[in-house]
């Protein structure tokens, strides 16, 4: 089963309290029983302040989530969140040099 990025980021009602959107048009969008309109899309974006190719990218997502229990997948998967973290970090200091500028 597929599912945009948007939905497995946040839950709908948090979506529908930051959007206005109801969580009924949210559940739509989600299941896929209709297609997310450009404007949604851009509202989203704008509130979310996340790039539509990171909110509305289809992913495989499978029935049961579990957290690994081989070690040498739950190492890679904790490298994994720490280089997204360092990333983050990364990203989170260049605007803070960036809105240093406008002080």
């Amino acid at each position: 089963m597929k599912q945009y990025l948007i939905f497995l980021k946040y839950t709908r009602a948090y979506l529908s309290e930051v959007t206005g959107y109801s969580k009924n048009y949210l559940s739509r969008i989600a299941t896929g029983a209709r297609a997310p309109s450009e404007v949604f899309i851009g509202v989203c974006c704008h509130t979310l302040k996340e790039s539509q190719d990171d909110l509305f990218r289809l992913a495989e997502v499978h029935a049961v989530r579990t957290a690994p229990t081989d070690p040498e997948q739950l190492n890679k998967t904790m490298g994994e969140l720490v280089s997204r973290l360092t990333g983050a970090e990364a990203e989170i200091e260049k605007i803070k040099a960036e809105l240093k500028q406008y002080s």
